[in-house]
């Protein structure tokens, strides 16, 4: 090899050396542990033996179990009711912070960043604090004469479990799509409305197609966190708005648990939420470019 061909190849390899550290990191803890855990779904459990081989009944009891699939149909459902009303409201929020409120848009983004710091638990127990039947809001309400009982729905519900998921992954959602409209200008909308394009339609064809990056991430931090959530439908939800998450987490600890059958749902929750964010993202794109 020439003296001039030996830099050049250094250059060209140093890109791929920098990397080496972020795919050891990826290998390590989530690649290995993840074909470990699908290696174990298919393997079976007597009492708290592991028994290796290699077998489709558990999931086939996943797919034939009524309850299986109307808690699998629970969590789908929650989650895209969570995204569709996170995934709105952050995509307002980021667009006031971008272009309405431009100079306090960095304010406002470190008090999105402050509320993160309470901690998961704790804006969870704060919102038990507000749904509650002795809560701040049914309070309120008898206050003011609104209601003279306290309604049963806020708390210990589907509505209270949503409700709840929006408010934690709020904060999660402004920060992707505020960062995708710092990349938009307003010489890219006022063009479009130069040209006689209605709100709707700079909406449409300028604002969604140029935050796309920002809508997938907001979109996949609201729906694969909500769906794979089982902490919040435990304190919120009560028994009846379990989701599968927590059937989950119940086979991997106490008694009759089951490591392959938790690690089969959970291999089946990550297609039905893979397959459902692809469909989603692919009815944007067509949207965007109708």
């Amino acid at each position: 090899m020439s003296s001039s061909a030996a830099p050049a190849a250094r250059e060209q390899s140093r890109p791929h050396a920098s990397m080496l550290p972020a795919a050891a990191f990826y290998i390590v803890f989530f690649a290995l542990p993840t074909l470990c855990l699908f290696v174990l779904s298919f393997w079976t459990a007597d009492g708290f033996q592991l028994i290796p081989g290699f077998t489709l009944g558990n999931y086939e009891k996943i797919f034939t179990s009524p309850l299986y699939r109307a808690l699998m149909i629970r969590t789908i459902g929650v989650a895209f009711v969570t995204t569709a009303i996170v995934v709105p409201i952050a995509f307002a929020v980021s667009f006031l912070m971008r272009f309405v409120f431009e100079r306090r848009g960095q304010f406002i983004l470190q008090m999105v960043l402050l509320s993160l710091f309470s901690g998961y638990l704790v804006r969870i127990y704060a919102w038990r604090t507000i749904l509650g039947k002795q809560g701040l809001l049914n309070s309120t309400l008898q206050w003011l004469g609104v209601i003279r009982e306290p309604l049963d729905f806020l708390i210990y519900s589907n509505f209270a479990v949503v409700v709840t998921l929006s408010g934690l992954l709020l904060p999660l959602a402004v920060l992707p799509l505020y960062s995708a409209m710092l990349n938009i200008g307003r010489d890219d909308i006022e063009a479009a409305r130069d040209l006689g394009a209605g709100r709707l339609h700079v909406l449409r064809t300028v604002l969604l197609p140029m935050a796309m990056p920002g809508v997938r991430t907001a979109f996949a931090f609201s729906f694969l966190l909500s769906a794979g959530d089982f902490v919040t439908p435990s304190l919120v939800g009560g028994a009846q708005s379990l989701l599968i998450g927590n059937i989950i987490s119940d086979q991997f600890r106490g008694i009759g648990s089951n490591w392959p059958l938790g690690a089969a749902m959970a291999f089946v929750v990550i297609a039905v939420m893979l397959a459902s964010y692809l469909i989603v993202m692919r009815l944007i794109r067509w949207v965007t470019t109708w």
